[in-house]
């Protein structure tokens, strides 16, 4: 064995230039597309859907006092891209609340219903007949069923939990 034999030959070594320059002819044309594309707000507004997530969106707001030493609570509907939750909050005072609970209601839709002759999306009364106010959120799944979320306060735990 040579050393001609283990050298690459020409003929190789001309398909691997022009393989190699065709790459780069491919990449340089690719890379202006791109810059060109990029600069249209149209295509920018699409990319930037992609990476962000819709802002979160307060459907409603209640204050509601439960249990014997009648703690105030701030209960949120809240939208964003992945659907509706319910958010429950601890009012300390006026200005400060301290985070409880949240139940998702993924992939759900906002939806109203009407109690005492009133259409609103989020509402208070007593379901079970405990003498507690229930939490009431009504929702459309995707498939365009409409479901009551109702959500019982528990005294002995202090926390809210679905009611079925």
């Amino acid at each position: 064995m040579n050393t001609l034999d283990i050298a690459p030959k020409k003929e190789n070594q001309k398909k691997t230039t022009r393989y190699t320059t065709l790459y780069i002819v491919i990449l340089v044309v690719l890379a202006i597309v791109a810059a060109v594309l990029s600069s249209l707000p149209a295509v920018q507004n699409q990319a930037r859907s992609l990476f962000t997530k819709a802002p979160r969106l307060i459907l409603a707001k209640i204050n509601a006092f439960y249990g014997v030493e009648q703690i105030e609570f701030l209960i949120l509907k809240i939208k964003d891209s992945d659907g509706i939750q319910i958010e429950i909050y601890e009012v300390i005072d006026k200005n400060k609340q301290t985070f409880k609970q949240k139940f998702e209601l993924t992939q759900d839709s906002d939806a109203y219903i009407t109690l005492d002759k009133n259409t609103t999306n989020l509402a208070l009364s007593d379901v079970d007949k405990d003498g507690q106010l229930d939490i009431l959120a009504p929702s459309v799944d995707r498939n365009g069923n409409l479901r009551l979320n109702t959500f019982r306060f528990n005294v002995e735990l202090g926390l809210f939990e679905p009611f079925q």
